[in-house]
Parts: structure tokens; C-alpha cells; sequence
């Protein structure tokens, strides 16, 4: 079997106005048949006032692994790692609102709520069901098996074919299963908890355990100690406005409970024509958080009417990690605005990688990831008999290296760099 080694990842969409093209050429890594993907300036994706911040820095040298640019951004308040240009937006977005939570829970407003809160019968705590996120530190490289042939999990749908249909009391505990998961039975604790990310601009289902745990804090204060999360906010100390215009979620994700965005999903996938134990697959799957399933139900959404949708699905179900749950997402929502702006999808299917079909018979793979050296993995792809058509292009959030660009094009292969998909994600 073909083998792709491709990442999930990112966008580079949200650099759009505080960000810097690429401008980085990798030196010559010998006069072999294939590249090594480089080690690159972190300079030579974004622009200065992303790198560092009141609380942070980011690493001048950046790993590509698996078509990702591994960033690592020392704050504060510990060490994260994004893997890609999205996910670097987005860290640098939560440094900013861990130190306003820092903050906030200084003041005097605060504290006195906290005695309050803590004073409040544990009966009620009792009910509260938290899920701590966990520490997400693997390689991006662990997406290569999304390039395999969709047959390699057949496995997981026959197992959910046989899995029961889950009940209401089910589905509330499914979300505190996955990835980014916070929920709670005590009553507007979940609600306030959303408030409060979405006055601060982050994903309430982070996978960040460190802002995670702040806001499971925070909001436990404004729940149970009677202190107003609109107060919160309003004391918080504005920082750069470098990342102001950067949007990190749809506005749904802060305004529908999670259990409801996820039979809202549901209904998604189940109306693509997929099978029961598709959709099934892809609901059990726990690396994606409640915010990237709803992302990736509007992707498909944004399909609708398509040829091959159910493809989708059962090619989502495969991800074994939250970094290809979001390459997945990311891939669809790629080709969903290509079909909307750019020209018309007549059909979708998911060999390893997604691929778009026009009506006119070109191919179209959208490919959500940094920086492409002409690797062995690459050679394979960009050969592979599979994908082979009259008029062949993959549309790029990143770039190509020199010599991949120029391996493509002798291949017929049309290749669209720095293809925005910030407006998805």
C-alpha cells in the first residue's frame, strides 16, 4: 500500500494580517533522490510580535515533522508544543488568557467569591463531573496512516456496529470522555465555563491542561460563590493586539451545550447516507473534542448534495490521535470553501488522502499542512497511479520546498500554496 507521510495540521489563514510570508529556503540536504524535511527559523513563518509576548517566548528554531512546523513556546505558566501554524494561533491566544485568569483571580472581587464558593455545601460539588484535560505531546508524524487505504479501519466500524445506540445518560458522559472534555451535572456550571472562554477568545473544549484548569476554577468560583463572569472580564488588563483578530472558534461552540452540538453532529454524519456503524465509528471516536466535531459537522454540512459524502465519514472515524482528528476536519472544511469560492465539488472520496472531484473530471486534494520537501513518503503520493487525471492540483495552506515544487510540476501536478483556511477553523 501507498503510504503518505502527511500531518495533520494548520492554517496559516490567520496570518493574514500580522503575519509574514514565508521567506525561508532550507539549504540543499545533499545530492540524493529525496529531501530531508529542515529545521527552519520560526521567523520565516510568522511575523515578530507572534514570537514573543509579555509572558512568552517561542523558540527560534522550528522542526518540520511530518509536513508540520513543531513550535515550542516557553511561557509563564509551563512549556506547549504546537504542532502547526493554527495551533501555534491558538496557544499563543491561551498564554495570553491563562495570565488574565492569573490575574483575575488576584483581585479582591475574586477572593472574596472563592470564600464564598468554598464555603457552599459539597453536595453540590458532589454532582460536578470534570474531566482533566491530558498533556497532548505526540508526534505529528502519527498521522501517516490517514494515507492508507480506508479498509484499515474496518475494524473499528464492525466494532461499533455491535456497540448499542447511545442513551441521553450516555451521551452526557461521552462528553467528559473526549479529548478537551469539561462537563458537569450541577446546573449552569457548564454554561458559565463557556461564558467565561468566550469572553476570553479560547475553545472551552481546550486541550491545553493548564488553561484548562483555570477555567474548571474560574468558572467553579462564578458558579458556586455568586461572582459574574461579565465582572471578570471586565477586569481583565488587555495585552497585544496582535492576535485580537484572530478567530479561534464558531460562535456555537460558546452558545449550544455540549451535549446538544454532539447529537447536532450526529444528525450530520447520519445524513450523509453513511451507514449506522460509520457514523457510530466516528461518534465513539474520543480524539475529537466536542468544538472539533462540530467543526468538522459543518465542513460536511457545508458539502451537502455532494456525491461520496459517506467517505468522509468512515475516513474521519480512522483518527487515533486529536492532531489527525484535526487534519481531518481541517482537509474537509478546505475542500467545503473550494466548493463554495473557488468551483464546484461533484463528488468527494477518501482513498488516503480526502479527495474532491469537479464535474469536469480534475482532482482536487486539499492538504491543511506547513512545508513539503520532496521526501520519499512525497515521491509515492505524488505518483500514485490512484490519483492520476487529466488535470491534477493540491491546494496547500503552507508551501512547497524548491525542489518539490519543481518534482510536482514534472508530474502534472498543479499545486496551490498558501491556500486560506482560517474562515474554517
Amino acid at each position: 500500500m501507498m503510504r503518505f507521510t502527511i500531518a495533520l495540521a494548520a492554517t496559516i489563514a490567520l496570518l493574514a494580517s500580522h503575519g509574514a510570508p514565508f521567506t525561508g529556503v532550507p539549504p540543499a540536504f545533499g545530492q540524493g533522490p529525496y529531501e530531508a524535511e529542515p529545521v527552519l527559523k520560526a521567523s520565516d513563518f510568522v511575523a515578530p510580535d507572534i514570537l514573543s509576548g509579555p509572558h512568552y517566548t517561542v523558540d527560534p528554531r522550528v522542526p518540520v515533522t511530518g509536513l508540520l512546523a513543531r513550535f515550542t513556546i516557553r511561557s509563564d505558566y509551563g512549556t506547549f508544543v504546537a504542532n502547526g501554524l493554527h495551533m501555534l494561533q491558538i496557544r499563543v491566544r491561551e498564554v495570553h488568557a491563562i495570565a488574565q485568569l492569573d490575574d483575575m483571580s488576584k483581585t479582591k472581587e475574586f477572593t472574596d467569591a472563592a470564600a464564598r464558593a468554598a464555603v457552599r455545601p459539597v453536595a453540590a460539588a458532589a454532582n460536578m463531573a470534570l474531566n482533566p484535560v491530558e498533556t497532548i505531546a505526540g508526534v505529528p508524524a502519527g498521522v501517516t496512516r490517514l494515507f492508507d487505504r480506508v479498509e484499515l479501519g474496518a475494524r473499528a466500524i464492525e466494532g461499533a456496529a455491535s456497540t448499542p445506540d447511545q442513551g441521553t445518560s450516555q451521551k452526557a458522559a461521552d462528553v467528559t470522555e473526549r479529548v478537551g472534555g469539561i462537563t458537569a451535572t450541577a446546573l449552569g456550571y457548564e454554561k458559565q465555563r463557556r461564558d467565561l472562554a468566550k469572553g476570553l477568545g479560547v475553545d472551552p473544549y481546550t486541550t491545553n491542561p493548564v488553561l484548562a484548569k483555570k477555567l474548571d476554577d474560574a468558572a467553579w468560583v462564578a458558579f458556586s460563590g455568586q461572582f459574574s463572569v461579565d465582572a471578570a472580564i471586565s477586569v481583565f488588563v488587555p495585552y497585544s493586539m496582535a492576535i485580537s483578530s484572530v478567530t479561534i472558534i464558531d460562535s456555537t461552540i460558546y452558545d449550544t451545550p455540549s451535549a446538544d452540538l454532539i447529537n447536532s453532529a450526529q444528525a450530520v454524519f447520519a445524513a450523509t447516507g453513511a451507514s449506522a456503524a460509520q457514523v457510530q465509528a466516528l461518534m465513539q471516536n474520543k480524539q475529537y473534542s466536542v468544538s472539533l466535531l462540530a467543526a468538522l459537522a459543518r465542513g460536511v454540512q457545508r458539502l451537502q448534495g455532494v456525491a461520496g459524502q459517506p467517505a468522509l465519514v468512515a475516513y474521519a472515524a480512522l483518527a487515533q490521535t486529536h492532531d489527525q482528528g484535526r487534519f481531518v476536519t481541517a482537509a474537509v472544511n478546505m475542500l467545503a470553501r473550494h466548493h463554495e469560492s473557488v468551483g464546484p465539488i461533484a463528488r468527494v472520496s477518501a482513498p488516503g488522502p480526502i479527495v474532491g472531484q469537479t464535474a469536469m473530471g480534475a482532482l482536487i486534494v486539499p492538504a491543511p499542512v506547513d512545508y513539503v520537501a520532496w521526501t520519499q513518503g512525497i515521491a509515492r503520493f505524488a505518483q500514485r497511479d490512484d490519483l492520476r487525471a487529466p488535470q491534477r492540483m493540491a491546494w496547500l495552506s503552507g508551501w512547497l520546498s524548491r525542489r518539490a515544487s519543481k518534482e510536482f510540476a514534472a508530474r502534472s501536478w498543479e499545486v496551490k500554496q498558501a491556500f486560506s483556511i482560517g474562515a474554517e477553523r
